[in-house]
Formats: structure tokens, sequence, C-alpha cells
């Protein structure tokens, strides 16, 4: 009676093991049959707009069940929801022998960068590929500088990626006596800024800020920033006014004992 009961449980359970397999072999020979293109990369540079598109083909009908393009595990674009927003425009084409399904990237940032998920599940099997959105370097503005008599500023906003200012007095590299400052907007850009004490250097000449992208290995932009001569100017003018002062009170008295 035992024996019986084991071979029962055996056959049950290769019964099983044989549907699974039959399952997944379908399923294997499905899927081959199923082709899914994307572009592999796309650059972009900030601000502008970036379209993605996945199409699925097979020789057999595909019978979507779901077809769309996602990021960060959320789905941005689905088959069948044609969408236009200020971030995203979604379209579905199709004909006899390809689905089409378009993402366009509005407006694109760094936040918006990454590996973008297109998945299909048919009738005929399951399928996904990606497209990694890659940025270029950007730079929303040039130097922007505060200048007085004690230090000098400067600034760069919409950078990316992480970059750093450099300073120079002339030929003189003045990088290590400063630091610089960044901070990240909500679209994955940084403001970046730095400080030097004009002590540091010699006020008699120019000061240049230059933005260093270690992505790069380049300088993307750079300033150059006179410093204002206030304190000596006004040093000059004190002692002009007084030597004037003088010839003047020579003059009157030279005059005054002619007469």
């Amino acid at each position: 009676m035992m024996g019986l009961l084991s071979g029962v449980r055996e056959l049950h359970v290769s019964g099983w093991i044989l549907v699974i397999w039959r399952l997944s072999a379908a399923s294997i020979a499905g899927s081959q049959d199923v082709k899914l293109q994307v572009t592999p990369q796309v650059v972009s540079k900030c601000g502008e707009n970036v379209t993605l598109t996945c199409t699925a083909s097979s020789s057999r009908q595909l019978d979507i069940k779901l077809f769309s393009w996602n990021f960060k595990i959320k789905p941005v674009c689905q088959y069948g929801e044609n969408r236009s927003d200020a971030e995203v425009v979604c379209e579905s084409t199709a004909d006899a022998s390809h689905h089409n399904l378009t993402l366009t990237l509005m407006n694109v940032m760094p936040v918006n960068a990454g590996k973008y998920l297109c998945k299909l599940q048919s009738k005929v099997g399951a399928k996904y590929n990606s497209t990694v959105v890659a940025m270029q370097g950007c730079l929303e503005k040039n130097a922007i500088n505060s200048i007085n008599e004690s230090h000098v500023g400067c600034w760069f906003t919409g950078v990316y990626p992480s970059s750093t200012i450099h300073w120079f007095c002339g030929d003189v590299n003045l990088t290590d006596s400063t630091s610089t400052k960044e901070e990240e907007d909500q679209h994955g850009r940084f403001s970046v800024s730095s400080n030097i004490n004009v002590q540091k250097g010699n006020a008699s000449l120019s000061y240049k800020c230059s933005l260093w992208m270690p992505s790069k290995g380049k300088y993307v932009s750079s300033r150059l920033l006179n410093i204002p001569r206030k304190i000596q100017s006004s040093g000059s003018t004190v002692r002009l006014q007084w030597i004037c002062g003088v010839v003047w009170i020579i003059y009157f008295l030279v005059g005054k004992a002619e007469v």
C-alpha cells in the first residue's frame, strides 16, 4: 500500500514538472519570437527634448497585454495612453507587424538621466530592453561676480556635473587658498561659488576665476575680474589735495610779499 502511494506521488510530481517544463519552453520560444528594438543610449544637453522609441515586432500576432516605458521602476508611458503635458509626451502607433511606443521627455535635466526600461507582455511572450539617457556638461550662466576691497566672489549657475572653481592672479594659481561651495537644485544642477581674499594675492593685478569640470578634464568657462583701487585712489586724492593746498598757500604768500 505504501509503495502504491509513493508511486502515485512520484507520478503526480513528475506530471507537474512536465507541465512546468512545457510552459517554460513555450514561454522561451515565444520570447525568442518577439523583438524589442530601442536605441541603447541617447546623449542630451540640458533643456533639450529627447525622444525614446520602443518597437515591438513578431511573426505572430502579439495580442499586447502590457507595453510600457519605465523609469526608476515607475511607468511613465503606456501603450494606448496617448497624452501630452509639460514633462512628457506619450504616443502609440501600430501597423500589421510593428507596435511603437514613443516617449518624449521635455526640457531634459540631470534628474531625468538614467536607464529607461521598455517592457512588453503579450500572448506570444515577454521581453524587455533599455535605453540610457546621458547628460552632457551643462552651464546655464557664465560667471557672476562680486567685488570689494577685501575679497572677490565668483559663482556659476546651472552647472552639471559637479565642478570646482580655480583662481588665478596673473600666472599664479591661488586655488589652494580657496574653497568651492556647491548647492544642488531640484533639477539636479549645481550652483558653484567661491571667494578669495584679495590680500592673499596682488591687488594691483586682475583675478581670474575658472570653472573646472573634472569629468571633461578642462575649464568650461572663465571670468577676468579687476579689483577696485578705492583705498589707493583715496590716498592719492588726499595727497594731491594737500600738495595743491601747499602750492596755493606759497603762491599766495609770495604774491603778497611782492606787493
